[in-house]
């Protein structure tokens, strides 16, 4: 295979058995889980990740939500249809018209004005509720377990423990909390930012070009038990924590602090990502035009513009709440470091050292061999 994963099969063999899950654990009573309906769903919202799973009567109510907004739709576009394959009867009706006329050498400046008037009619939109629609409405056993390891087999309808149903279920819990990191995007590297996940870290810069910050919550996990927990054939460090985005901070502000130790406040703005012309084939983050040129898409990132420019040496940033109180843990540095005029005499001080013990070394062989 060419990317190495092993897959199944599940448009052929996704077969679903009846039956129950049993779950025993170390000094805890076994439990019976019963399937439970549920579908998973993300609306349109500030940010990304705005996921719903819902469960039960929630679920089946909202698979038919989605639906009655589908089938009206649906009604609404034939008859859209409907209009346009008239209307665009109507044209060549009146320009055949307008052509029997023009040669018949009768005037058709009232036809033509007319038809100048006339526009299509306008095409529904889809429904824009969903950033990815409800799935279809499945059954599937729903786990909420302490911390702790457990053992879990699927019973089925007979009362026999299914044959390679027996698996262990681990449950591990976050170490830390609701800390703030910061994805940052240099304007002209899109494609390529970085992450500073702790307070004490510093952003080195060299000033030619602006920074787009992105505040997360982050929690801290166990990265084996994480990268298992995405996918099971994964390998981590089980002596290792790293800190995981969670959620973007809603309605965040980032006070920022210059040299001149003025603060400035800056407020979280959509931007637009453009590719560039030529062979360069580079990006331009730009301001979003919803009104404009980005009429009909969607912001590329809502973030916040640091400007930095060679001058501005050492910059200091921390990020505010919407009632304007400082989060713990947001405060970060970005350093500007400018490439030095004294590089060659740097180098020639660094190589003083190499020269002054290769010069020591001529000399006592010179000594030990007279």
């Amino acid at each position: 295979m060419i990317t190495g994963d092993l897959k199944t099969d599940t448009s052929a063999l996704d077969y679903p058995f009846e039956g129950i899950l049993k779950i025993t654990g170390k000094g805890r009573e076994s439990q019976i889980i019963s399937p439970e309906r549920y579908t998973f769903y993300n609306v349109q919202g500030e940010y990304e990740q705005n996921w719903i799973v819902a469960t039960g009567d929630e679920a089946e109510n909202a698979w038919q939500h989605y639906q009655r907004l589908i089938d009206e739709y649906g009604r609404t576009y034939s008859e859209y249809e409907q209009a346009r394959k008239a209307f665009d009867f109507m044209i060549d009706e009146l320009l055949i018209k307008i052509t029997e006329m023009r040669n018949a050498g009768i005037d058709v400046t009232g036809l033509v004005e007319k038809l100048k008037r006339l526009g299509p009619p306008e095409a529904p939109l889809p429904p824009s509720d969903y950033i990815v629609p409800p799935s279809p409405v499945q059954s599937a056993f729903i786990l909420n377990l302490p911390y702790g390891e457990y053992n879990i087999c699927f019973i089925n309808k007979d009362g026999d423990v299914m044959e390679g149903s027996e698996k262990r279920v681990v449950v591990f819990k976050k170490r830390r909390a609701d800390a703030i990191g910061f994805e940052v995007i240099p304007g002209d590297k899109w494609t390529r930012p970085v992450e500073s996940k702790k307070s004490s870290s510093v952003i080195y810069v060299d000033g030619t070009t602006d920074l787009y910050l992105r505040p997360f919550f982050q929690d801290e996990f166990n990265d084996l038990y994480y990268q298992k927990m995405i996918r099971n054939d994964a390998k981590g460090n089980p002596s290792l924590m790293n800190w995981v985005n969670i959620q973007q901070v809603p309605g965040a502000r980032t006070e920022l602090t210059g040299n001149s130790h003025v603060s400035e406040i800056l407020m979280e703005k959509p931007f637009y990502v453009e590719q560039t012309q030529g062979s360069s084939l580079g990006y331009n983050i730009v301001p979003f035009d919803p009104e404009g040129a980005h009429k009909t898409m969607d912001p590329s990132l809502i973030a916040f513009r640091v400007p930095v420019t060679r001058e501005s040496g050492r910059i200091k940033f921390q990020l505010l709440d919407k009632n304007g109180l400082t989060l713990d843990g947001s405060s970060r540095q970005i350093r500007v470091i400018i490439k030095s005029s004294w590089q060659g005499v740097l180098l020639l001080l660094c190589m003083l050292p190499l020269l002054v013990m290769a010069i020591a070394l001529m000399i006592r062989s010179r000594k030990y061999s007279l």
